[in-house]
């Protein structure tokens, strides 16, 4: 969007300019836009009350704020074939920064878009300081407008203030090539667009937030078995973290994966009931004693079942000591009857614990302990997992 640096004007080259002008003709020829100019203001409003209801509907399945931009935007330049459309992010230190653009001039200016915009310029440095929306009908005769090629830039221009908790987070920018292209019943669809997108971000930072509280509360219960045992306490942490990649890698959502996160931060907490002695020995476990080492798989499902807002991952806590051939405590279960968080916690629970010191061994190096993994594949731990 042509405000968004504070440089000077920049001078294209002939080869850039040939660029811009070729996105400038195929923009102008697109048959969308021809399409959407010769329809009836009703049928334009019918598409626009479409867009609007659709896009809240999207939006309510997302959390991460670069995809509820890049939804956005895309929604947008499908639906209308904008010449531009973009969102700015206002930063704590005063600069708009781009999340996300779509358009034909994000095709051919990708590095020009990437710049960033101090507030105190451009026609979105004014949106974002005023907290009002600005409709320019000719970009040639506006004040604020930063001109960088009069014969490529935009000739008509929207920026809509994105509110979040009653503050400006940003600008929901939208560009025409031919100037009078955006009138008040775009404001209106923009307006409307920005308002759910800045609900949605308000959302994404309180679920950003409890996910916080909840990860502290975990740390909270985990610290209990941290003051008997130190290496349980890092393990598990440890453990959380690859067990999450590992999740990801294998094509779960990231709401799944922060489950399994979860799980992993958790799975060893039933050995709060296990006594020092044994989880401290320095040697091997007699039979007596590895019967009460066991009982922890059982005892931390329990325990993290009976929390209402942990209770959904009880399962994967009890099972992750299980064994794909099922060899493994506390239910005996095999293969696919072990939930996948489950079988993903074992397998990074296996690789940690041979890359750590341990009271009776010397740890092992990454590679070994890869080789460990593959070689117990199909047996103690689910291949799959293995080869992610």
């Amino acid at each position: 969007m042509a405000e968004l640096t504070a440089k000077p004007p920049h001078r294209p080259g002939a080869k850039e300019r040939r660029r811009r002008a070729e996105a400038l003709r195929r923009h102008r020829a697109d048959a969308r836009v021809k399409s959407m100019a010769s329809a009836g203001e009703v049928a334009y409003l019918r598409e626009q009350l479409r867009l609007a209801a659709r896009l809240t509907a999207r939006l309510a399945t997302k959390s991460e704020i670069e995809e509820l931009a890049q939804l956005v935007v895309d929604e947008l330049h499908e639906t209308f074939a904008f010449y531009l459309a973009a969102i700015q992010r206002l930063d704590e230190d005063g600069v708009l920064r781009l999340v996300a653009g779509r358009g034909p001039l994000a095709e051919v200016m990708a590095e020009f878009l990437l710049t960033e915009q101090p507030v105190s310029e451009g026609v979105n440095g004014k949106v974002a300081r005023s907290g009002h929306t600005h409709l320019v009908s000719d970009t040639r005769v506006d004040p604020d407008y930063i001109v960088r090629d009069p014969n490529t830039d935009p000739r008509s221009e929207l920026a809509v203030p994105v509110l979040v908790d009653g503050s400006v987070w940003g600008v929901l920018n939208i560009e025409a090539t031919d100037p009078g292209a955006l009138a008040e019943i775009d404001a209106v669809l923009v307006e409307a667009i920005a308002t759910s997108f800045g609900v949605a971000v308000h959302r994404a930072h309180l679920v950003a937030d409890l996910e916080g509280a909840f990860t502290t509360a975990l740390a909270a219960l985990t610290s209990t078995v941290e003051a008997k045992d130190d290496y349980t306490a890092c393990h598990g942490e440890d453990v959380a973290v690859l067990a999450e990649r590992i999740a990801l890698r294998m094509s779960l959502s990231s709401p799944q994966a922060r489950d399994v996160r979860y799980a992993a931060m958790l799975h060893d907490i039933g050995k709060v009931a296990v006594p020092s002695e044994i989880l401290l020995k320095p040697g091997p476990l007699n039979d007596e004693e590895w019967v009460t080492m066991r009982s922890h798989a059982a005892i931390g499902g329990e325990l993290v079942g009976r929390i209402e807002a942990f209770a959904h991952l009880a399962p994967a806590v009890r099972a992750s000591h299980e064994r794909w051939d099922g060899r493994g405590y506390p239910d005996g279960l095999a293969g696919e009857a072990i939930p996948l968080a489950a079988r993903i916690i074992a397998a990074c629970d296996t690789y940690d614990a041979i890359v750590t010191d341990r009271p009776y061994r010397a740890a092992r190096s990454p590679r070994e302990a890869c080789e460990e993994l593959c070689s117990v594949a199909g047996t103690q731990l689910d291949a799959i997992v293995v080869d992610a």
